[in-house]
């Protein structure tokens, strides 16, 4: 994407981690789910009640072994071993509250992460060997001093991923490591986790720039989008809403470094413009009335055309209108 520097914006710490701490503090709820089980019309009915029975106490017995585990730092990466080895014995609603369990011990965990590695010799010791992409596992076994070592190894048993930015190295949820539990768990936290997994993998900006394509942009926008107008109680709503307000925001107006209309010209970039219009001609009437973003997207291009693709009064006025 393309990105300018005319107009720097200086970033906290706090911005830069945003997208995590987005997530921080939340406390998970038994979701309203029902608990589906697998009768055989073949046995007697005695026989398949003391089967699900049976089964029922087994699971109960593995699920508390994750809480178990769940308790300490020490015993983070074994409760996910035990999570991602015996959730196919769980109930739905047991695996759906177990996988909001574990984001959250992450979650809670993340600040004591977070003060480990941002101690200078270790941020040091990070950079002299850090490469793109570079896993904690992999960081761990490169930096020289075994202290440093066992913090590493340590956080990437725990299941943190290794993220840099600006030359500053820290821990982060892997939420596509948790997507290994999407076919058991209810749907809104599947998409929940599918959504998070899209934002640590690829994040939309860095150093107030947009780093990911216009169009992956609002292809993002969208999915937080039917998030919300599809699950309209799901207890990660919240974290959902955040990331859709920043990214809607991103849509309308880019970043201080990579701006929707260009600074001086006042023109609007056309890559963005390109990859917007794709994507509302593969829509269908339909979809983009159902749509409030497609919909405000929709007026927004054809004011832009309508003032030579520069930015207008009635353009401002437009974004003033609708709070965009």
């Amino acid at each position: 994407m393309k990105r300018t520097s005319k107009q720097p914006a200086t970033y906290s710490n706090k911005h830069r981690f945003s997208r995590t701490l987005t997530i921080i503090g939340l406390t998970s709820a038994l979701l309203g789910t029902s608990i589906i089980t697998s009768p055989s019309s073949l046995l007697p009915a005695s026989y398949a009640e003391a089967a699900s029975s049976s089964q029922a106490e087994h699971a109960q017995k593995s699920y508390n072994l994750f809480i178990q585990r769940l308790q300490k730092p020490a015993t983070l990466g074994w409760a996910r071993a035990t999570l991602v080895n015996r959730i196919d014995e769980f109930t739905p609603t047991q695996a759906t509250l177990a996988v909001l369990q574990l984001e959250n011990a992450y979650n809670n965990y993340w600040t004591t992460a977070m003060d480990q590695m941002i101690k200078p010799n270790l941020q040091q010791a990070i950079g002299q060997i850090y490469k793109p992409g570079m896993t904690m596992l992999t960081a761990s076994g490169q930096v020289k001093k075994p202290k440093y070592q066992m913090v590493l190894q340590d956080l990437a048993h725990m299941g943190y991923k290794l993220e840099a930015t600006e030359g500053t190295y820290y821990p982060v949820v892997d939420y596509k490591s948790f997507q290994v539990f999407n076919h058991y768990i209810q749907p809104d936290i599947r998409d929940y986790i599918n959504i998070m997994a899209a934002e640590t993998e690829q994040p939309t900006s860095e150093d107030a720039g947009i780093v990911i394509g216009w169009d992956e942009l609002l292809k993002r926008t969208l999915a937080m989008e039917t998030f919300l107008n599809t699950y309209s109680s799901s207890n990660r709503r919240t974290p959902v809403q955040e990331l859709y307000d920043r990214e809607k925001m991103y849509v309308f107006h880019g970043t201080d470094n990579t701006p929707l209309f260009e600074y001086g010209t006042l023109t609007i970039d056309p890559e963005a413009k390109k990859a917007y219009q794709i994507v509302l001609d593969s829509k269908t009437n339909t979809q983009i009335q159902n749509s409030q973003v497609l919909t405000y997207l929709q007026k927004y291009l054809q004011l832009i055309e309508q003032s030579s693709g520069k930015k207008s009064t009635e353009i401002v006025q437009f974004l003033k209108q609708y709070s965009l």
